[in-house]
C-alpha cells in the first residue's frame, strides 16, 4: 500500500534513490525498524503514508461535496488497543460551524470511511475508528443548552421519571408537621408505659415528659 500510495503523490523512495554508503543491511536495520514502527508517525512509515492517504482523501471528499477544505481538519492519533492490537483513528476537528455540515456529518463520516476502504482494503486492520471535535470558536450560534421542551414528550416523560419531584412549600410544611405530631404520639405512649409501670411498683422515678408546644 505504501508503495503504490508514493507513486500515486509522486513521493521519493529516500532508501532507493540514496548513494550506496558501502554499509552492509545489518547496519540500517534499526532506521529501517523505526520506519515501519506502528507505534510512531513518522515519515516515511506505514502510519506516515497512511496519515498522507487520509488526508487526501478528506480534501477529496470536502472539494466534491462544496465544502471549504479549511472547515475540516484531520488528525491522526496512534492507539494500541488491548483487543485490536496498534492502530490509529481518525480525529475530525471542526474548524467553522455550520448547520448543514452538522446535519450530514454521519453521511460525510460514512462516505470518507468508504473511500479509505476502496483505496485501502486492508484499512480494517490499522483505522480502529473515526471521532469529531469541536474548535468552532464563535462561528457557533447555540452556544448554551435549550429548554427541555425541544427535545419533545418522549424526552419529557423521561426526564420526568428520572428527575426527583420538587414539592411546594405548603406541602413541605404539612409534611413537617405531621412528622411532629407523630413524635408527640410516641412520646406521649412512652410516657403512659413509664406511668403504668411506675403505679404498679409503688413509686415513680420519672418526671412525664413535657413536649414543647409546636408555635
Amino acid at each position: 500500500m505504501r508503495q503504490v500510495f508514493e507513486r500515486l503523490l509522486g513521493l521519493k523512495n529516500k532508501t532507493a534513490d540514496a548513494p550506496d554508503s558501502g554499509l552492509k543491511p545489518e547496519a540500517r536495520t534499526p532506521a529501517a525498524s523505526t520506519r515501519d514502527s506502528q507505534h510512531t508517525i513518522e515519515d516515511n512509515s506505514d502510519n506516515g503514508t497512511r496519515r498522507q492517504l487520509v488526508q487526501m482523501l478528506l480534501r477529496d471528499c470536502l472539494r466534491r461535496h462544496g465544502i471549504a477544505t479549511d472547515w475540516v481538519e484531520c488528525q491522526m492519533l496512534v492507539v494500541n488497543s488491548r483487543s485490536r492490537g496498534p492502530g490509529m483513528y481518525v480525529r475530525l476537528v471542526l474548524r467553522h460551524w455550520d448547520t448543514h455540515l452538522m446535519t450530514y456529518a454521519f453521511a460525510f463520516q460514512n462516505e470518507l470511511l468508504a473511500a479509505i476502504t476502496q483505496f485501502e482494503p486492508q484499512s480494517a486492520t490499522w483505522l480502529h475508528g473515526i471521532s469529531w471535535e469541536f474548535k468552532v470558536g464563535d462561528s457557533c450560534p447555540y452556544p448554551d443548552m435549550p429548554d427541555p421542551a425541544i427535545w419533545g414528550p418522549p424526552a419529557l416523560a423521561a426526564a420526568a421519571t428520572a428527575a426527583p419531584a420538587v414539592l411546594p412549600a405548603a406541602d413541605i410544611e404539612d409534611d413537617v408537621m405531621r412528622d411532629l405530631k407523630d413524635l408527640q404520639n410516641m412520646f406521649a405512649a412512652r410516657d403512659a408505659s413509664i406511668e403504668q409501670e411506675a403505679a404498679s411498683s409503688g413509686h415513680t422515678d420519672f418526671q412525664p415528659t413535657q413536649p414543647s408546644g409546636l408555635g
